[in-house]
């Protein structure tokens, strides 16, 4: 049953308690390092390896001109890291409601999902990295750090869209057991779902990335999360992007999200028959490059 305690917001859940349940559990411990050993690899590593032309991967820049509908907005950089806490803080909650000894298998189940996000996307960068313009601003601590220790080479797949998603599609299955209360429910899944659309739409208020990292990370979900995360998902998550913006013109909001759209379908449509996401997005990017001027890095492309 679940726990019978006063409801309270996600955002009430520690980070710190929920390392505490989750990585006192061997498996749940194990599954975490897996991640880890796949961020400092193929997150880090990786970059810099090409910052300082130790590594050969050919770079795709991948701005847009739409993307300059959305104002580079630094006040947002606070909801932009706080993606980390909003996949972590509900390792937290299911220890709470399920109990420890119930929670471990379903942390650990959460955790691979994760890591399976980075390998996959990392599988794509060693193909071919993405890089976008990022304004050269300095004048808060977090951008400082940002500028520091990301290279900005990991555009498309936006892990930040595809993390968020994941923790989103994850817990609104797992919050139909019957141990959760109905009023967990129609709490939880929305709460869970507006942080997500908040933190999708900083990405691009901050400048870490392009319209077109945006549906090449909800395409790549719909392969990792099946059956969680479904076409129709995709299409609904951009569709409520930039909904509540007071800073965007109406037709600017349109322009953004019918054009993040047909890319989104164009992938849809070309991956019909294969069973790797990357086919149609690697086709794209080879495309993209060459159509933007990017000839030379689209020759390297197989």
């Amino acid at each position: 049953m679940a726990k019978k305690h006063p409801f309270h917001s996600i955002k009430k859940y520690g980070i710190l308690p929920a390392w505490i349940t989750a990585l006192t559990h061997w498996h749940c411990f194990a599954a975490f390092m897996s991640y880890m050993k796949i961020v400092s690899i193929d997150f880090f590593m990786i970059q810099f390896l090409q910052r300082h032309k130790l590594s050969r991967t050919p770079v795709i820049h991948v701005d847009n001109d739409l993307d300059e509908k959305v104002p580079f907005t630094p006040s947002k950089i606070n909801d932009y890291l706080g993606f980390v806490s909003f996949w972590i803080r509900p390792l937290s909650m299911m220890a709470d409601v399920l109990g420890r000894k119930t929670a471990k298998k379903y942390q650990e189940e959460y955790l691979h999902y994760i890591a399976k996000a980075y390998k996959e996307a990392s599988d794509l960068y060693k193909y071919c990295m993405t890089t976008t313009a990022r304004p050269k601003y300095y004048k808060n601590k977090y951008f400082v750090l940002i500028h520091m220790f990301d290279p900005h080479f990991l555009c498309v797949p936006s892990l930040h869209i595809a993390v968020v998603t994941l923790c989103f599609s994850y817990f609104r299955n797992l919050l139909q057991m019957p141990e959760f209360t109905d009023e967990q429910r129609e709490k939880w899944i929305p709460e869970i779902y507006a942080d997500a659309i908040n933190i999708a739409e900083t990405v691009l208020y901050v400048k870490q990335h392009s319209v077109n990292c945006v549906p090449a990370a909800l395409y790549m979900m719909t392969f990792i999360m099946r059956p969680y995360f479904t076409a129709e998902d995709g299409v609904k998550f951009l569709n409520d992007m930039f909904k509540n913006s007071t800073d965007i013109s109406e037709a600017d909001k349109k322009s953004l999200i019918e054009y993040m759209q047909f890319i989104y379908e164009r992938f849809l449509l070309e991956g019909v028959h294969n069973d790797d996401w990357k086919v149609p997005v690697k086709r794209w990017l080879k495309e993209y490059a060459a159509e933007h001027g990017q000839q030379e890095t689209a020759s390297l492309l197989r």
